[in-house]
């Protein structure tokens, strides 16, 4: 299967694949990708998951593993998810995927998983974390970006309705792509695009409620 195609199999709820653009293939120049392989090879998404751990509790856990992230130069991102979630399991599989370094490689993901809390009875820390982010609890996937200070500042679904009214196909690796540039997520590609598309500007959607899980 093409990377392509697999990409577009993984279609989450809130965010859609990320599609070949139309037109003529240009010219496969073996030397330019070499170097381009070499200056910017393609990696895996950093996540890290946060289990119960002996005592500590989970907010000392994710400060800690927060801080670490931060004192890196990475940007964090809470994912707070559930085995049952139809929606955290296709967004896991884009999760597995691989893309240039300069894309992802300077976001960090702290993920939860719901069954690993509730089997150890600390469902309370769990609920009490995500609250720090949304007053709603029980509902996923809960994709958050976070600020050096731990706040939220962009949640998944107000990525994907700021990307789509730039005019772009909302992609995780899109939305950790324009972290890299100091801008709104994907407004340096969105310059491009408007130079090579001229035309109005498309104004941003409301940012999309979380859908409660089955």
């Amino acid at each position: 299967m093409s990377l392509a195609m697999f990409r577009a199999s993984v279609l989450i709820g809130v965010f859609a694949p990320l599609f070949l653009a139309c037109g003529s293939t240009p010219p496969h120049d073996e030397g330019a990708s070499a170097t381009t392989s070499q200056a910017d090879p393609l990696v895996g998404y950093d996540v890290r998951v946060l289990r119960p751990r002996n005592e500590e509790p989970l907010a000392s856990q994710f400060e800690r593993q927060r801080r670490a992230a931060v004192a890196e130069g990475k940007h964090v991102v809470a994912y707070f998810s559930a085995k049952w979630c139809e929606a955290c399991q296709r967004l896991d599989l884009e999760l597995g995927n691989m893309h240039p370094r300069s894309a992802i490689g300077h976001v960090r993901i702290l993920e939860l998983i719901e069954e690993d809390w509730e089997a150890a009875t600390r469902m309370n820390e769990f609920n009490d974390l995500r609250t720090r982010f949304s007053p709603a609890v029980g509902t996923y996937p809960w994709f958050v970006l976070l600020d050096a200070e731990g706040n939220a500042v962009e949640e998944m679904r107000e990525a994907k309705a700021r990307l789509e009214g730039l005019g772009l196909t909302p992609t995780v690796d899109l939305w950790f792509e324009g972290l890299a540039h100091g801008a709104g997520a994907g407004a340096h590609r969105a310059e491009g695009a408007r130079a090579q598309a001229p035309g109005p500007q498309v104004a941003p959607a409301p940012a999309v409620p979380p859908s409660a899980g089955p």
